[in-house]
């Protein structure tokens, strides 16, 4: 979880760079249609024992470093053209920089024309508008995967774990947290003992800058939050430009710096703090308690503090890492699509590789190796998916 101080009283400000929005995300990590058995089973340094190995059967590394060598040894004329066409490809990640400039200043102007639908769902979840009769309109297609699996035993326990809601519940009570649990990546952030703020969400919103976007979380007025910190906010940074470094890395906005905000708690209501009674050390003295930090979602709202990235452990950038991969989600994924994840027309598959893992064995010993290798791209899809494409 996130590595914070204990005093909740002080915003933090999170550093770190080369991290790509596309490529940190679930929904821009695109998975190999191909995969290369051989490759993958050899050490990174080793090339082949086979002189006739083309390079698209190298590991990585070791087909990086012969192209590489094999530049270098290009005649003079020959190696300046293909400096000249290096050159060339800098004036195309020119353009590539102003085109995704204008996808997300395009992304800004769509969503500020969804917000009028925007009110009227947080409307809906709150209770404070009561929707007309709607009847179902748009195609569902029947999936007998499902029908089989609501006949299971381990299908029914599981339901009969559901709470029931009164016939004159308000609104759409857990709406936000029921989606929160619904993605794992968010869900990993939940603890139990967040629940019952979380049941109080009655809104997610991002807002744009040019050079950033903002996370806002409103809750309705609880026992937790003082009415000062009934909005919380979340601050991603981006850089719309190529690293001067590493150019040719280049492949859209980067996520290079996260801000949390103060959260002002009610006395003796702070989520992510914990009283721990000590232990006495001899007989008749006194047991005195001592506050220590929590794991909580909360603490998403105190990013580990600004630093250069050559200086943050591994675990600090994991949890950068993970961060920047939660704010992503949120905003291309998330906000515009809540009731999806709620209803669980759109579901997060990373257990489906978990169980899949312990039955893999026992599978894979009755197949061909290509349909071995047809299992493993299967696994490696993306953690979104769409469970009604029509």
């Amino acid at each position: 979880m996130l590595n914070i101080d204990t005093s909740s009283g002080v915003s933090s400000t999170a550093t770190i760079v080369n991290v790509k929005e596309t490529k940190n995300s679930p929904i821009g990590n695109r998975s190999r249609s191909r995969s290369h058995s051989r490759s993958r089973s050899r050490s990174p340094g080793v090339i082949s024992d086979n002189p006739n190995l083309s390079p698209s059967e190298m590991p990585s590394n070791s087909r990086r470093a012969f192209l590489q060598h094999m530049v270098d040894s290009l005649p003079k004329t020959v190696y300046n053209r293909v400096l000249a066409l290096k050159h060339n490809q800098l004036q195309q990640i020119k353009i590539s920089e102003q085109f995704f400039r204008e996808v997300y200043e395009l992304e800004k102007r769509f969503y500020l024309q969804s917000c009028t639908l925007f009110d009227v769902r947080r409307d809906i979840v709150a209770g404070d508008v009561e929707p007309p009769a709607i009847e179902r309109y748009w195609h569902e297609e029947p999936d007998d995967l499902l029908e089989e699996i609501k006949n299971t035993d381990e299908f029914k326990h599981m339901i009969e774990q559901l709470q029931p809601l009164p016939a004159n519940a308000m609104g759409v009570p857990r709406f936000w947290l029921t989606v929160f649990r619904n993605v794992a990546l968010i869900s990993d952030l939940v603890q139990e003992h967040d629940e019952p703020l979380l049941e109080c969400l009655v809104d997610v919103r991002i807002t744009y800058e040019p050079d950033s976007y903002t996370v806002i979380f409103q809750f309705r007025p609880n026992g937790y939050l003082h009415t000062s910190s009934l909005l919380l906010t979340k601050k991603y940074i981006l850089r719309h430009e190529a690293d001067k470094d590493y150019p040719f890395m280049f492949e859209g906005p980067e996520i290079v710096r996260c801000e949390g905000c103060h959260i002002h708690w009610r006395d003796g209501s702070n989520l992510t703090l914990q009283t721990v009674k000590q232990k006495r050390l001899r007989k008749g003295a006194r047991n005195i308690p001592k506050v220590m930090p929590r794991e909580s979602f909360f603490r998403f709202f105190s990013p580990p503090q600004a630093m250069d990235l050559s200086l943050a452990d591994e675990k600090t950038k994991m949890v950068l890492g993970a961060d920047f991969e939660v704010g992503y989600l949120l905003r291309t994924q998330i906000v515009p699509k809540a009731i999806l994840f709620y209803t669980g027309d759109i579901v997060d598959n990373v257990n489906d590789e978990l169980c899949s893992a312990d039955n893999t064995s026992a599978s894979l010993s009755s197949v061909s190796q290509g349909d071995q290798d047809n299992h493993t791209v299967c696994r490696n899809r993306p953690s979104i998916s769409s469970v009604n494409p029509q």
